[in-house]
């Protein structure tokens, strides 16, 4: 409070005169905008549809800013504060360290099991987030920096960032000290603008992460099969992929397809001109996009429906057989699932900005944990909202009448009051499992019922709300499995899911009104096999390397004639597809002088069910085997960049579905949802209880979810509160 004091009489007379000419614009335009819909209110009575399709939605946008400002759902405004608010001196607090290294993670949260005194006042707080994954961390990290909320997170896992954490290990004989990423490596759109929803975030909150760019990553197919192995680079940029390995692999035909895909996708990519912080979940969701009324005229044009869909319908005009191939590899990448299944905004936006002039990747100098420490500072800069560890979440607490969420019971009982409400970032699996089964009221909303219904659904549990699985085990007893390359459901499915459920017009329905039952059956994607290594690194030549491999196991297209369940192998086939992170090559300092750090793993194409029996005997001798058994894929992987790695390992870890279930808290360590089975945002009947993740739309990744984040974030203020948030963020130049 004394360093805002002290940066705030700092301020000169003529900033301060500037603030006050603000306030009065801001003021006076808020009056206006009440005028005018009131008169839009008055003429939309005497036109009776006399008006144009744009002028309607004019209209009705404007009474929803009405409705919206006069409901006491939303905090009240004060706008002389948030204009001061975004003058704060806070140039030291992004001068903090930020080489990412995680114990400085781990000194800016609170780690519960070493503190069990009470502290009253950490008991109270504005918003309680569950959950310190990408998501909840930008939430928390908005609401804090921007809206001044204090804030409360709450996370289970000894580290945050959820999936995206990064954590560091030591080599048992000469206790070096490694740091590795636990998930995802590859970021676009961080280091130069068009920057993506991640980047724009850290602009707004004003925390910095330095970011390394590249221009690819190196293709091997077939490792260790001398008379088959190919090997080329895809190369970033406007021309050069087509020129390339399109031409030579699917040739001129192949050109010619990709170049009309994109053309005809384009039109899907104008969301992207929409900033992160101007979303918000609910029926006020369209009042801040007013800013950015002609991106939005374009979006109804592209068709919401094709935004918010599948990638099927563009796939039905690719004939070319390696191009086919190529989609659904990169689709993989983006969702676990093909092409056809993945969102087509995501796949639009892939096609288009890996295809530009200027185009990179980036790697966050430090690894993944600098982008997790930069939304911590983010949270916890100014010393009233906290991250707390070790801390798990047991249930969510309601009013009597189940309309307002009131806080959260801890696991050690203790009681933490949310005077604002609450977002949720765990699973959306795990949510029933939050509300107790006493809280009626509050499941009945969430159930879609009419209070006082006689109707006892909403005690059934996740047991009896089996969700869809994506990999199915082979029908003839092969002991394979296959991938769910559609959502052409038979009898089996649907009575294993739920026969109340119809999971092919799930997304059309109000998921508002059963969404109990809509997160419960959500089809789960694959999980994960991982193999972390640190290696002595003397006598490579890393300048050789690349700093990313994708490795087609079985090629891009396959093992030919090899089918499961009718499914020709392919490159979404069981463990065909693994990524190799090599990062040293741009980032030395993840390891000491002298080693080096891989990660290889399989995304998405490890079915949980080959671990199922092993949940409660992780430590038995068939366990262990079984993880270097299902290994052997990620080692020709290593291999295939190294040849002799084995001779020069250091440390070697292997993460297996269990693990990722365990430490993450991932139901069966699933990658995600099914794209068909995104919540279209993360509101809910609780009008203060707010979801957030890769299980909403826009999706899986982490611009995805920090979208998800920022969505839920604005949901807890006033949507004129956000617009002047908005405003000042443009005219600082941040969005």
């Amino acid at each position: 409070m004394r360093e805002r004091e002290r940066a705030s009489s700092s301020l000169p007379r003529k900033e301060g005169e500037r603030e006050q000419r603000n306030e009065d614009r801001n003021r006076k335009g808020y009056h206006i905008i009440i005028q005018r819909s009131k008169m839009a209110k008055k003429n939309t009575k005497r036109t009776n549809g006399g008006t144009s399709n744009s002028g309607r939605l004019v209209v009705v946008l404007l009474v929803a800013l009405v409705v919206a400002v006069s409901t006491d759902a939303f905090t009240t405004i004060n706008t002389k504060d948030v204009l001061h608010r975004y003058n704060y001196g806070n140039k030291e607090e992004s001068s903090h360290s930020n080489d990412g290294r995680l114990s400085h993670s781990k000194r800016t949260a609170t780690d519960n099991s070493d503190n069990d005194k009470d502290d009253d006042d950490d008991n109270v707080v504005d918003i309680a987030i569950i959950g310190a994954g990408i998501g909840g961390l930008v939430a928390g990290a908005i609401l804090n920096t921007l809206y001044e909320k204090k804030v409360g997170i709450y996370e289970a896992h000894y580290l945050p960032g959820g999936c995206a954490h990064a954590f560091e290990a030591r080599s048992g004989r000469r206790k070096e000290v490694f740091t590795f990423d636990s998930g995802p490596t590859i970021v676009l759109n961080c280091s130069q603008k068009p920057f993506n929803a991640l980047r724009q975030v850290l602009e707004a909150i004003q925390q910095s992460v330095e970011w390394i760019p590249y221009d690819g990553w190196g293709m091997i197919e077939y490792p260790q099969q001398p008379d088959k192995e190919v090997r080329w680079k895809f190369e970033l940029g406007a021309k050069t992929f087509q020129e390339t390995a399109l031409f030579q692999f699917g040739g001129r035909d192949a050109v010619t397809e990709f170049e009309t895909l994109r053309t005809k996708t384009k039109a899907l990519t104008v969301g992207a001109e929409i900033p992160a912080l101007a979303m918000r979940p609910g029926p006020t969701a369209l009042i801040p996009l007013l800013k950015f009324f002609p991106t939005l005229l374009k979006l109804f044009q592209a068709g919401p429906e094709k935004l918010s869909g599948t990638f099927e319908s563009y796939m039905e005009d690719v004939t070319n057989p390696w191009l086919r191939d190529w989609l659904d590899a990169l689709a993989f990448s983006l969702s676990g699932l093909p092409a056809a299944r993945t969102s087509a905004a995501a796949m639009a936006f892939v096609l288009d900005d890996l295809h530009r002039d200027g185009a990179a990747l980036d790697y966050p100098k430090g690894g993944l944990g600098a982008i997790i420490e930069a939304l911590c500072r983010g949270v916890q800069h100014n010393g009233t909202s906290k991250i707390h560890l070790r801390t798990k979440v047991e249930n969510i607490d309601f009013t009597r009448d189940g309309s307002k969420a009131t806080g959260l019971t801890l696991s050690n009982g203790k009681q933490i009051t949310a005077r604002e409400g609450v977002l949720c970032n765990a699973p959306v699996w795990s949510l029933r499992s939050l509300i107790r089964t006493t809280d009626t009221k509050a499941l009945e909303k969430l159930s879609g019922l009419a209070q006082g219904s006689e109707s006892k659904s909403y005690r059934n549990n996740s047991k009896e709300h089996k969700p869809l699985q994506t990999w199915i085990r082979d029908e003839d007893g092969g002991g394979g499995y296959s991938i769910r390359m559609s959502r052409l459901l038979n009898k089996d499915d649907i009575d294993s899911s739920n026969n109340n459920v119809d999971h092919e017009n799930s997304l059309e329905n109000n998921h508002r009104e059963n969404i109990l039952t809509r997160c419960d059956t959500m089809e789960m994607t694959g999980s994960f096999l991982h193999l972390h290594v640190a290696i002595n690194a003397t006598g490579l030549d890393l300048k050789k390397m690349e700093a990313h491999y994708t490795v087609m196991d079985r090629g891009l297209s396959g093992t030919a004639g090899i089918f499961v369940n009718g499914v020709p192998d392919g490159p979404c086939g069981e463990l065909n597809m693994i990524a190799v992170s090599n990062p040293c090559v741009i980032d030395p300092t993840l390891a000491p002088p002298g080693c080096m750090v891989l990660h290889a793993y399989g995304a998405g194409n490890e079915p949980f069910e080959v671990w199922e029996k092993y949940r409660n005997n992780r430590n038995s001798h068939e366990y262990k085997q079984l993880k270097k058994e299902r290994s052997q894929v990620l080692w020709r992987a290593l291999e295939s960049v190294i040849p002799d790695i084995k001779d020069r390992i250091i440390l070697d870890l292997i993460g297996s579905p269990l693990t990722h279930e365990r430490f993450l808290r991932r139901p069966r360590g699933t990658y995600g949802s099914a794209t068909e089975d995104y919540l279209k945002d993360g509101s809910t009947p609780v009008s203060n209880l707010v979801l957030v993740g890769d299980q909403i739309f826009p999706g899986i990744g982490i611009p995805a979810v920090a979208i998800s984040g920022a969505s839920a974030a604005n949901a807890m203020v006033n949507p004129i509160r956000q617009w002047l948030c908005l405003d000042y963020l443009k005219e600082s130049g941040k969005i």
